[in-house]
């Protein structure tokens, strides 16, 4: 047959190597398990899931980033319909323990809540999704201590250690999670596969006990999946593989790794990085990465003032190109197991940031901050789709890579190859992975046929930063149908019926070369391929076609039929294969529970689908203009869409065509009059400030010790974790008293302004690199009350607390050290108002005491909704209609709105801040309906633009917004401009998740426990 080919096609074909005698012994390794449960095993090449070899491709998603839990399984359904199987979660210790015995130790998970981490399971097994938890104890992930709560820091023991004191404080916790993930295992019929110990947790110089507690805890909870651990190094280095043996083995060695540039595009990792480093350290293991660069975090700007500030990021530096180049090469090097960190990053509401970021957690992730799935989203669902129907490719061998694939040394391939089933699969992209340039040349690819040149017809392009993944010795279908190679990409294939259905698809106007073998001639209909051309020999077809828009080529053999599906790229990313949900308790699971699918193009967003009595019943989301096309099974001849009946008709090569109509633009309202309030009645010496906490403390566990006077003022200390701080000093001053002396520790990006009897001395600001600052602050003549008591009043900012590491341990928030130059003079007591109640006993248990700050307007509970403010003044915050403040300061403004929503449309709004001059130090906090969205900083940036969450923001009722304005300036401030922007109009299926959320309590609600509000004069 090899002569013929070669005879048929040209001198392109070669003959067979003798490399394919392997297969007749193939090498089978056994599979490895915990020992305890065989649900999800793994060899050396990837994991199986109830027996099934399963490709993990894994999206990052934090529930507490999205504090509406109402659209949890918004964004699942999201992640799912764009080519993942699987969503790897942390859970935040500070946000479920505020306090050491939260809950007589069990912890804080009440229902309705972003803590209602039973919920983001059962969401995520209701979407069809896989489960890696991440518990930690410390998380990182850019989150308030990384995650470790703000009491934590108090111990005397070094953290991440196996400390005694430490030992205490993270059993209860972590006894509490491992319990609810334990219960939620697949071997209990819940969706959780995988559990990490830890968090980019280094060994040190000796194996660290603790490791082994931790992993001694999840198996005394019941947790019987395998245990995976995260090396922050790329995993090369082997911190705790099960193939170093020592303490604190985990099950599935896993690294970590971020490659792109911040500025530019950087080249990807050599082959000997993942692939080289992984075989030298953990050989029995799959090659996971259990993060991998989704985008990027940002910082404290500087000037950069404009949207979030990840803008650049989701569109140039990590967009669709890097995706389809770093994602790609991660599997050309061997990666079953990938976790995209963020896939969708959220928001750091409230006070739960920590100083290296700000409000916005967007990332630059596949689905943006506002829940809009990105152009990346198209790029991922081609390789998810791909993924999953590809079983051959995760048993495969690395073969072989370099320039001698192809006939041009400026293009690159690798060889992986299976030995089991022969089938392989070349990845080909420009040798320098950061050109733009468009290549053509040819690749030799080794078959069971024999040795091709391909394509025998024309050339192999590849545009700019483009990667092919290009198989050979393919089996697809229901008949078994061979791809001897193609040239073009497979995006999936399905069965319907006794029909097989496949999807190539190439950047639009290029041509591709797919040959098939068949034992004789089928029957080719290329009516509905124009352009396209076939050729059957010897037991092989050739298709030769253009890649533009969409064509379809059948095939007929006897009673059976195959269809192949053509489209050029663009059109590729319009279709979706959603599954069709099959029995058992992961029915909606691709590869466990079902392999069933329909092709649906047309729609932003296809969620769920499922067929009955002749009809294709479709949920999700459209926009614009939507057509809609789909392929289904042959008894299918009608549509439904989100419960509504569509006309369709069908076209000449088999599929249904029709329009779910025009979704008109929803533009919101702009925003009303305001009322307005003084915020920091502190500054006033007779103010009654003797329900503060008194700092007495003198001892303190923090590494970094005070620096002057003779208390402790670590807002930690006193059960203060976040949020503005207020500090009143008093002293009495004997007249020659000169400057007070403060040095503050906030986090980057810091601030904070300090009043000596009501008179303003000034403020003090750090940047995106400087978390503490000394001041002398000279006291004006006539300030001083001599022999009677002075008040030092401090209006610190506090910027979230650091994360931690197993060696550099705790910092502080608050005031390092402070003085009275002059005198002889020093303090005689210090008060301390944070967050109404502190952790501890705050009146807000429903939104949780990382909500809310120390602001007088925060204490009395100003920031909800039907707070009264009848009595407040008119008084806007914007400087066109003369408002703002008119010296230094805090002032708190509210206003109402209504959107007025039509019914199952999802209108994702964002509040903008129009930045005023660089040089106005301000800093302002956005509330809406009691929740703290967002803190914009005029002279830092980047942020300007913050989300409104749907259910938080009400579609059909009023809206309370509200905003502190805080002057740094003895000039004052205000906001150059204040509105509602969109981020676009969708009709969709979701209705209560967007709907009205009425769970969070308003002002009455909480009354009793917050003081009586008093109106103070603004300013």
């Amino acid at each position: 047959m090899v002569a013929s080919l070669s005879h048929l096609f040209g001198a392109s074909v070669l003959l067979f190597s003798t490399v394919w005698c392997a297969l007749a012994t193939p090498q089978l390794l056994p599979r490895n398990s915990t020992g305890l449960r065989n649900a999800v095993t793994w060899d050396e090449h990837s994991l199986f899931i109830n027996g099934v070899r399963t490709f993990i491709l894994s999206a990052e998603y934090h529930p507490w980033r999205l504090p509406n839990p109402n659209l949890w399984s918004d964004v699942f359904q999201k992640i799912k319909a764009n080519g993942f199987n699987t969503v790897s979660f942390y859970v935040d210790w500070a946000v479920h323990f505020p306090t050491p015995d939260t809950n007589g130790g069990a912890g804080d998970w009440q229902a309705g809540t972003y803590r209602d981490l039973q919920r983001f399971i059962d969401d995520a097994k209701d979407a069809g999704l896989w489960l890696i938890a991440r518990p930690g104890p410390y998380i990182n992930a850019e989150t308030s201590g990384g995650g470790f709560p703000g009491w934590l820091g108090n111990i005397e023991g070094a953290l991440r250690t196996d400390a005694e004191d430490y030992h205490q404080a993270w059993v209860p916790y972590l006894t509490a999670v491992s319990k609810i993930i334990a219960k939620n295992q697949v071997t209990n019929g819940g969706p959780i596969i995988l559990v990490q110990a830890e968090n980019e947790f280094s060994e040190g110089s000796t194996r660290s006990p603790y490791m082994q507690q931790v992993i001694d805890l999840h198996r005394a909870n019941g947790v019987v999946v395998p245990i995976i651990h995260n090396d922050q190094h790329g995993g090369t280095t082997g911190n705790f593989s099960p193939d170093q043996p020592g303490e604190g083995d985990v099950n599935i060695y896993c690294g970590d790794s971020y490659p792109q540039g911040t500025t530019r595009w950087n080249q990807v990792q050599p082959y000997s990085y993942y692939y080289g480093g992984h075989k030298a350290v953990a050989p029995s293991n799959p090659l996971c990465l259990a993060e991998f660069g989704g985008g990027w975090l940002q910082g404290w700007q500087g000037t950069t003032r404009g949207g979030t500030g990840y803008e650049r990021f989701t569109y140039d530096l990590t967009g669709p190109n890097y995706e389809d180049i770093f994602y790609k090469e991660n599997y050309a090097q061997t990666a079953t197991i990938l976790n995209i960190y963020m896939l969708f990053g959220g928001t750091n509401w409230g006070h739960t940031y920590e100083p290296t970021v700000y409000s916005s957690y967007d990332y630059g992730a596949g689905i943006n901050e506002n829940r809009i799935a990105t152009q990346k989203m198209n790029e991922m669902r081609t390789q998810g789709y791909f993924l999953r129907v590809s079983p051959d490719l995760l048993a495969s061998n690395f073969n072989g890579n370099g320039t001698n694939y192809t006939t041009n040394s400026l293009l690159y391939a690798v060889e992986l190859r299976n030995p089991d089933t022969g089938a392989a699969f070349y990845f080909v992209r420009h040798s320098d992975s950061t050109s733009t340039a468009v290549t053509s040349g040819q690749l030799s690819v080794n078959t069971l046929e024999g040795v091709f040149t391909v394509p025998q017809n024309g050339s192999l392009t590849i545009s700019g930063r483009e990667y092919k993944i290009l198989p050979t010795d393919y089996i697809f279908g229901s008949q078994k149908t061979k791809i001897i190679y193609t040239t073009a990409e497979i995006l999936t294939w399905t069965t319907m019926d006794s029909t097989d259905f496949l999807i190539l698809y190439a950047p639009k106007g290029e041509t591709g070369e797919t040959v098939f073998s068949f034992a004789s001639a089928p029957r080719v209909d290329l009516s509905s391929a124009p352009g396209a051309s076939s050729r059957f020999a010897n037991s092989t077809l050739r298709l030769n076609y253009v890649l533009n828009g969409l064509g379809v080529i059948k095939f007929n053999h006897g009673q059976k039929q195959t269809v192949i599906i053509l489209m050029d790229k663009d059109a590729a990313f319009t279709w979706s294969a959603p599954v069709l949900a099959g029995s058992g308790p992961f029915g909606s699971h691709f590869g466990v529970g079902t392999n069933a699918t329909v092709f649906v193009g047309g729609p932003y967003l296809v969620r769920t689908a499922t067929t009955s009595g002749g009809t294709l019943k479709l949920t999700g989301d459209n926009n614009g203009t939507t057509s809609i096309e789909f392929f289904a099974p042959s008894a299918v001849s009608r549509l439904s869409w989100n419960s509504k009946s569509v006309p369709v008709s069908r076209t000449p090569y088999g599929s249904y065509k029709g329009t779910l109509g025009t979704v008109k633009t929803v533009t919101p309202p702009s925003l009303g009059s305001w009322k307005v309030i003084g915020s920091l009645p502190e500054v006033e010496p007779g103010f009654d400030d003797s329900s503060f906490i008194t700092c007495s403390q003198t001892a303190t566990n923090y590494t970094l010790a005070p620096l002057a006077g003779d208390k402790v003022l670590y807002s930690q200390q006193y059960g203060i974790y976040g949020g503005n701080l207020i500090w009143r000093g008093h002293f009495n001053a004997s007249g020659q008293e000169q400057a007070v002396n403060l040095t503050v520790q906030s986090g980057f990006g810091h601030g904070y302004s300090t009043w000596l009897n009501g008179v303003f001395l000034g403020s003090s600001q750090g940047n995106s690199t400087v978390s503490l600052t000394t001041d002398i602050w000279n006291i004006p003549n006539g300030t001083l009350r001599i022999g009677q008591d002075n008040v030092l009043t401090v209006l610190q900012d506090h910027m979230g607390i650091v994360e931690t590491s197993t060696n550099s341990g705790k910092e502080p928030r608050g005031i390092r050290g402070y003085s009275i130059i002059g005198g002889n003079t020093t303090f005689n007591t210090w008060k301390l108002q944070g967050n109404q109640g502190g952790a501890a006993g705050t009146p807000d248990t429903f939104r949780g005491y990382m909500n809310e700050g120390g602001l007088y307007a925060e204490r009395i509970g100003a920031h909800l909704p039907g707070f009264p403010d009848a009595a407040w003044a008119a008084g806007s915050p914007l400087a066109i209609s003369g408002g703002g403040l008119s010296g230094p300061g805090v002032n708190f403004y509210r206003t109402q709105f209504n959107l007025n929503l039509p019914s199952h449309t999802d209108v994702p709004i964002r509040l903008s801040i129009a930045p005023s001059d660089i040089t106005s130090n301000f800093r302002v906090q956005i509330y809406l309906n009691g929740w703290m969205l967002g803190k914009y900083i005029n002279n830092f940036g980047p942020q300007t633009d913050f989300v409104l969450p749907a259910g938080i923001l009400l579609p059909n009722a009023e809206n309370t917004l509200a905003i502190s304005l805080w002057s740094l300036d003895s000039a004052g401030a205000s906001l150059a401009g204040l509105s509602l922007i969109s981020d676009g109009t969708f009709a969709t299926s979701l209705g209560s998740e967007i709907a009205d959320w009425t769970a969070a309590p308003n002002y009455a609600a909480q009354k009793s426990k917050r003081p009586s509000p008093t109106y103070v004069k603004p300013l």
